[in-house]
């Protein structure tokens, strides 16, 4: 034979080997089989996410390949991925039907997801195929108990235990079905059997120490759990047990050994997690940042450690880094309801409540069964004046999840600022009765049962309040509120002193002192004590207008004036300033010469919005109406944003009733800055009334009068605005309180013929 031919024979060979690997590379029995071994090497060096894939890579050659789906259920339970685990034991019981150990891995799922019915089913295919299998006897009793049938449930455990008399489990089983049935004895029995016929079962020794902790016998529990970790230093399930031993047993410290092998064992990111919030619990922040930027560099922990990172920078007031990560975690997840909630809850503490709400609004978008979303929007709201829609928001928290707390407490604070103290010792009742040393619920508890003139039981409720958080300035300011309804000064004083020491700028303490002092004629104590408050809190614009007010009542005129004005120096939108300026003019009667310093002043201040506007007030006060007007536009002209100037302005317009477009966007102007206010509320719904808009005018015409039910004004308006639409029962219930109140003579006259044409 030539060389010629002999080459052209080896290159016929080659080309017959390379068709036929080929050939083998299509053919789908053998592409699976080898996915699969890729996927079995993968699984045993403990890389389940390459695993995971190879699997379902041999799935995609063929679905109904049940061997493949077997393995995949695995790699996702070890993964801890217990949801995708549970669909692909099903689909692998269904394409194995002549395998036990298929349909009682599928029957352990269906436990798992609280499918009994299921669970037995596949107990009786197992035992079809075995009828002597421990498992599927085990499974089946497992099944019956749940079913209420205990009895059933025992025998079946007992013809396991027969089947195989040397499997520590099964007796482990049956002690656990015994102390369902209430034999306690029995039980015990039963669990001290599965020791004694596998001394080195750490699950043995683990289902004893359940037993003994739940009969409260705590000493033998630990042992049980000693033993158990000792024979396995690294399973989860023991260590699991002694985490929860420890922390009932109010020994934190110990419980960090076995979280930590948690966190380094279990494949999720649960354990880990759970690690950085012991960290935190304990004050290692340090620790805890560590572990969770460790955390979030993998692909599950991303937005959980972020959204914890988030909180540890709320709590240390490092609102720029706790934006930042919220912003993070929403620009590679933007429907992740959970940093939406962050983010919203963060704005609010900025006092940001329009973009609060935005976000809030967002979160219940995406999902609307959200309990914490309707909790959030019900803050949201709460801090905007909206009573009636926050009640609304914390109620459907509560029916979502009717065992949420902090609801039922934020709709006793809302009830007791609605002048609803029964109702409100209600609510936080039954916030104690989920949550019994919960101190926020104590608080408004104590709060309400003063407000509803039960001393005696604000006291005892505040004295156990203090018991648990001695010197808190809150608990101590309301003591002293307490002491000093008991008539007993001394210890009102002490109280208040207490209060003040942890909080300089508390109100309450503040207040109680200066009532005391003046009733003492100490007036140069409680001017002494105002001085420094100011002095220590110079850009408090509450304190500073709360101070004004207290100077006032000890005749000091001038400070007071000057403290007020400083508040308006802080805060050019804080409303309650103008009104305390007012009335200190109008008590002095000195309107006139008031206006001639603010107007000197003002031209040595010639951007000062709050000038600007306390001049319009006074101008006001005067009947200087276009003096007045001026001065309010310029405050506008100086920030568009002026609350009060534009709201002031938007008055004026409504009670000539001419440019109302323009008195409508003045009044939404002053909304967006100060929602909560029921003069800016009742100025914006009286104006949607006179532009026929009733429709629109009754939700801010009914915040104010949610914040303010006594304000006659508030209440004819909304009446007004109820009889326009044709809803009589509201209507007549408006007008009729109206009238009941101090209604001026003009308004009183509309409101009596308002009332008497209602059909």
């Amino acid at each position: 034979m030539s060389m010629a031919a002999v080459t052209r024979l080896s290159c016929t060979a080659v080309c017959l080997v390379g068709l036929l690997a080929a050939g083998c590379a299509r053919d789908p029995a053998v592409r699976k089989k080898k996915y699969v071994q890729s996927g079995d090497s993968y699984a045993a060096q403990g890389k389940l996410s390459e695993a995971i894939l190879q699997y379902r890579n041999a799935i995609k050659v063929d679905p109904m390949f049940g061997e493949a789906r077997m393995k995949l259920a695995e790699a996702y339970m070890k993964s801890g991925d217990p949801g995708d685990a549970f669909g692909e034991y099903m689909r692998a019981a269904d394409l194995l039907p002549q395998s036990a150990e298929a349909q009682i891995k599928a029957g352990e799922m269906c436990l798992l997801a609280l499918k009994y019915e299921d669970a037995r089913s596949r107990a009786d295919k197992a035992l079809a195929i075995d009828n002597k299998n421990v498992s599927a006897l085990v499974l089946k009793g497992n099944a019956l108990a749940r079913l209420r049938d205990i009895d059933g449930a025992i025998a079946e455990v007992e013809q396991a235990i027969a089947a195989d008399p040397t499997k520590a489990l099964t007796y482990a089983n049956l002690g656990a079905l015994q102390q369902m049935k209430g034999d306690r004895q029995a039980a015990l029995r039963a669990f001290q059997r599965a020791v004694s016929v596998d001394p080195k079962s750490a699950y043995a020794h683990l289902a004893l120490a359940n037993f003994y902790w739940s009969t409260n016998q705590r000493p033998d529990a630990e042992k049980e759990l000693q033993q158990a970790v000792a024979l396995e230093p690294r399973n989860l399930s023991v260590n699991r047990a002694l985490v929860a031993f420890y922390l009932a047993s109010g020994r934190g410290k110990e419980a960090e050994a076995p979280l930590k092998v948690l966190a380094d064992v279990s494949p999720s990111v649960t354990a880990r997690l759970t690690l950085a919030d012991y960290y935190i619990a304990s004050r290692r922040t340090a620790e805890a940042k560590t572990l969770l930027q460790s955390i979030g560099s993998t692909q599950n922990g991303f937005v959980p450690a972020r959204l914890k990172l988030a909180a540890l920078a709320v709590a240390s007031r490092d609102t720029a880094e706790a934006h930042r990560l919220f912003d993070e975690v929403l620009q590679k997840y933007p429907r992740d309801t959970g940093a939406l909630l962050g983010k919203g809850d963060l704005q609010l503490r900025e006092g940001k409540s329009d973009e609060a709400l935005k976000t809030v609004q967002a979160a219940l978008a995406l999902d609307a069964n959200s309990a914490d979303a309707h909790y959030l929007h019900g803050r949201v709201l709460a801090s905007r004046g909206d009573a009636k829609e926050a009640s609304s928001a914390f109620l459907e928290a509560l029916r979502l999840n009717p065992r949420f707390a902090l609801a039922d407490v934020e709709l006793a604070k809302l009830q007791l600022a609605l002048g609803q103290p029964v109702q409100a010792i209600q609510q936080a009742q039954n916030a104690l009765k989920l949550m019994p040393r919960y101190p926020d619920a104590q608080l408004v508890l104590a709060r309400a049962q003063l407000a509803a003139s039960d001393v005696k039981g604000a006291h005892e409720t505040l004295d156990a309040l203090n018991g648990s958080y001695p010197d808190t300035a809150a608990i101590q300011g309301d003591l002293g509120r307490v002491y000093l309804a008991e008539g007993d000064a001394a210890r009102a004083r002490t109280a208040f002193q207490r209060a003040l020491a942890r909080d300089s700028v508390s109100l309450v303490a503040l207040d109680g002192l200066t009532t005391l002092d003046v009733r003492e004629k100490k007036t140069a104590d409680a001017r002494a004590r105002l001085d420094a408050a100011v002095a220590a809190a110079p850009r408090n614009d509450q304190l500073l207008v709360y101070a004004g007010r207290l100077y006032w009542s000890l005749g000091d005129q001038a400070a007071a004036e000057r403290t007020v004005k400083q508040a308006l120096t802080v805060n050019p939108n804080n409303f309650a300033a103008y009104g305390t300026l007012g009335q200190f003019y109008s008590a002095q009667r000195r309107l006139p010469e008031a206006t001639s310093e603010l107007e000197d002043l003002a031209k040595r201040r010639p951007n000062s919005v709050g000038m600007e506007t306390v001049l319009g007030e006074l101008l006001e006060m005067q009947e200087r109406g276009a003096e007045a007007r001026a001065h309010y536009e310029k405050a506008l002209a100086i920030d568009p944003r002026a609350a009060v100037a534009a709201n002031n302005l938007a008055w004026m317009d409504a009670q000539q009733e001419t440019n109302l477009n323009v008195a409508l966007q003045r009044a939404q102007t002053a909304k967006s800055q100060l929602p909560e206010l029921p003069q800016i509320n009742d100025t914006l719904g009286w104006i949607y009334h006179l532009k026929g808009m009733d429709g629109e005018a009754v939700a801010p015409l009914q915040q104010s009068v949610s914040r303010e039910p006594n304000n006659a004004t508030y209440q004819y308006h909304l009446g007004t605005a109820f009889a326009a639409l044709g809803n009589v029962p509201e209507a007549r219930r408006a007008l009729q309180r109206a009238l009941s109140l101090k209604l001026p003579p003009d308004q009183t006259a509309k409101a009596q013929k308002a009332l008497a044409g209602l059909k």
